[in-house]
């Protein structure tokens, strides 16, 4: 059995700010392959497959981004890109 010698709770670091106060100039995800459809001038829909990157800057004063909602914003979209 594993005697505890120590309870003291560690630090909640993401309640607190970060005092280092450096922005990012560019963070998020790359080279997503996504299913479109897009008309050519004819009007007819032509599928493929693009190749998407996205992207926010992170002013010094966040922490972070959630990089599962740049998904969720690319699987919301259901429109068409017209040339």
């Amino acid at each position: 059995m594993t005697k505890i010698l120590d309870a003291t709770p560690l630090a909640d670091v993401q309640a607190h700010p970060d005092t280092r106060r450096v922005p990012i100039s560019r963070v998020g995800v790359q080279n997503i392959r996504f299913p479109i459809s897009v008309r050519d001038r004819r009007k007819t829909a032509q599928h493929t497959v693009a190749n998407i990157d996205m992207s926010v800057d992170l002013p010094h004063h966040f922490k972070g981004t959630h990089m599962s909602r740049f998904m969720e914003i690319l699987n919301s979209y259901d429109g068409e890109i017209s040339v």
